[in-house]
């Protein structure tokens, strides 16, 4: 750069300094870090279809190469370190549109409906409700600008230069960030503020009252670079033809030759070039206006016209799955056919009940790849039920690398210190000589010794068997009851621990109680890091008991192709801890369950050929939502080719989010 750019570069720095300034804002970028991601789960929604891709699919799988950019990916989890990990695995600039509806600042708790039961002539269906986000910020404004800030600098960082990115918020905190998105993408870039219709609420209930019903959502649409182009849509509409000026704003070069005696204005030039106008002036669609002299050019009847800033023609909502703030299929439509093309990468890190990816797979003359993230389960559960719904490409669900682990360390606390803060947040006492045990009176008076899991590691059933036996001799006394508080649990746990309580030498004295640790620890640790912040909240977080599954023995049939016909079911699934408050809502879920207890699950899924590392759901079942929820089939048939044996995997997901999975080690040379 020489000098005279770069003074002039100062200059327009000093006239474009404006900036949104607050007590938190962050001084840096954040960086990309090297966080691995785990693969948790490999949809295969549609093996028939996707047969041919499948062998060397599988065998990729075998060699733990799996090429994950060449993937669709689900990935559970904060999407910051998600971002972070992203950039840090080569993703840099990779990303060609980013769609992001994060919570729009309205203090209030948002829920979706789950339906549980069947309608029949003695009993009704029960719906219990289920949180699906939180948009409460305690820190007020500053809080929630402290997310979105960091966030919407990793995205710049992930857009290609030819990207863009669209930003969905309401009148809340819109304002504020737009001066956020000038000051990361740059005054330069922004395209457009899109106003989108919201649903009307059509009612009075007051004669006066304090505004008017808000009517639209606003899109911030900024690009990442002056190369983005957008396929400007249109919307339906009659125009008749008619004759229109000739000049146009801004001054071009050799656009303001002599036409019928006349020069453009001031600042102006001609539309098209001297050519084009004298062969439209043979051809009759070019003349001088009767009255003035001024060129004019014939615009063509026609039935769509250019549709502006203004999308009032669709309802920015839908209510197809039963997500409060699903967004509307034909709204991600319109905005990927403006700024995607073939083979693009799509991105949507708040992806909640996953339109953008849905509406992605069915675009299907595209070809596009997707990303999605959420930190909510029930989001990654409803996109997941979703997408095998539409039977969409085969697509990974990833969690972040020891994920707990780096939560902790995000909300400041150091991983020494997490067993004493879950044992205080669980209400007990933690123990001076055992930093991961501590003791509780229970409601019944019982003693009980606690134990908490590590949170890079599942609790397995030979540690159960062992903190068992301490339980027993523990203090002099031992302890009559064990609750185990885990972060993960090992596959077949309890058939595992049933196992090792069977053959062990002498009866266990102590009862075993398994309780999964909450996520929403980790909204309690944001505000809490201290032991004296913690002590108020001792009891107030739930840790629900973890549920039983149990297969069903498999039926195993030799054909005469030399093939084994074997199916696989699940004979029982147990909730021992229901999640909602309301008590006669409860007490009739129980009573559902207690007569069906299938009626809680959501989805449930099977590995045929499971490795002990990778879930290969080539087989899914899901109930559905809203007036679409159909009965589960409780068993599965396949035809496997024979070998020595072969472990079946089978993973379940209730309607209240608890992941529960089992295996089966089938011996089909006994067949």
């Amino acid at each position: 750069m020489n000098s005279s750019s770069a003074s002039a570069h100062l200059e327009r720095r000093k006239k474009d300094s404006a900036r949104l300034v607050w007590d938190t804002k962050p001084k840096r970028a954040p960086n990309p870090k090297d966080i691995e991601f785990q693969t948790a789960e490999i949809v295969i929604p549609n093996p028939h279809r996707d047969q041919a891709r499948l062998p060397s699919f599988m065998e990729s799988l075998s060699k733990k190469v799996i090429d994950k950019a060449s993937m669709n990916r689900l990935i559970w989890g904060d999407n910051l370190l998600a971002m972070q990990a992203l950039l840090a695995s080569g993703y840099e600039g990779k990303i060609d549109l980013i769609y992001i509806d994060p919570p729009f600042w309205t203090g209030e708790n948002y829920y979706t409906n789950v339906t549980i039961g069947q309608q029949t002539v003695e009993q009704s269906p029960s719906v219990a409700q289920r949180l699906a986000f939180k948009d409460w910020w305690s820190g007020g404004i500053d809080s929630y600008i402290d997310v979105l800030y960091p966030r919407l600098q990793l995205m710049r960082r992930l857009l290609s230069d030819n990207g863009a990115i669209y930003l969905h918020l309401d009148w809340h905190l819109g304002h504020y960030m737009k001066v956020i998105m000038d000051e990361i993408f740059g005054i330069d870039n922004f395209r457009n503020e899109i106003q989108v219709k919201r649903i009307r609420k059509n009612v009075r209930e007051f004669d006066t009252v304090k505004r008017l019903n808000v009517a639209t959502d606003m899109i911030l649409f900024y690009a990442k670079s002056p190369k983005h182009r957008i396929k400007p849509p249109t919307i339906p509409e009659r125009k008749e033809a008619r004759w229109h000026a000739f000049d146009a704003a801004g001054l071009r070069t050799g656009m303001d030759y002599g036409l019928f005696g006349k020069k453009p204005p001031p600042g102006q030039h001609w539309r098209w070039t001297k050519e084009r106008a004298e062969k439209a002036t043979a051809d009759g669609i070019l003349h001088p206006n009767p009255r003035t002299g001024r060129p004019e050019y014939l615009v063509a009847a026609s039935e769509e016209s250019l549709l502006t800033s203004l999308w009032d023609d669709k309802s920015a909502y839908s209510f197809n799955w039963s997500w409060p703030t699903e967004k509307n299929e034909s709204l991600l439509e319109r905005i990927i056919k403006m700024s995607a093309y073939e083979g693009a990468l799509v991105a949507d890190f708040f992806c909640g009940s996953g339109t953008t990816m849905a509406v992605a797979e069915k675009m299907k003359d595209m070809n596009l790849r997707w990303i999605g993230v959420d930190y909510q389960k029930v989001a990654i559960q409803t996109s997941r039920n979703r997408l095998v719904e539409i039977e969409s490409r085969p697509f990974l669900i990833e969690n972040i690398g020891n994920y707990q682990r780096h939560m902790i360390y995000l909300s400041g606390v150091r991983i020494y210190e997490m067993q004493k803060i879950v044992l205080k947040l669980y209400g007990a006492t933690p123990r001076e000589d055992m930093p991961d045990l501590g003791t509780k009176e229970s409601t019944d008076g019982t003693i009980e010794l606690i134990y908490v899991g590590y949170p890079d590691r599942p609790v397995t059933a030979k540690k159960a068997d062992e903190l068992a036996h301490l339980a027993e001799r523990l203090d002099g006394t031992g302890y009559k009851r064990l609750v185990i508080l885990g972060w993960d649990y090992e596959y077949n746990y309890e058939e595992l621990l049933r196992e090792r309580k069977r053959f062990t030498e002498s009866k266990w004295k102590t009862e075993v109680v398994n309780k999964n640790i909450p996520p929403e620890v980790y909204e309690y640790l944001k505000t809490a890091k201290t032991e004296e912040e913690i002590e108020p909240l001792r009891g107030k977080i739930h840790f629900h008991d973890k549920p039983y599954l149990k297969l069903a023995p498999p039926k195993i049939e030799k054909l005469d192709s030399g093939k084994a016909r074997v199916t696989v079911g699940i004979e029982r699934y147990v909730i021992f801890d229901y999640p909602i408050e309301d008590e006669k809502n409860r007490l009739e879920i129980m009573e559902i369950a207690q007569k069906n207890y299938f009626a809680l699950v959501d989805y449930w899924a099977i590995d045929w050929d499971h490795d002990n590392i990778t879930f290969k759901s080539v087989w899914q079942a899901f109930r559905g939502f809203g007036r679409d929820i159909k009965e589960i089939p409780k068993t599965s048939t396949k035809e496997i080719e024979p070998r020595k044996r072969v472990t079946i995997a089978v993973r379940l997901v209730d309607v209240f989010g608890n992941d529960t999975s089992a295996s089966q080690i089938i011996d089909l040379r006994r067949a």
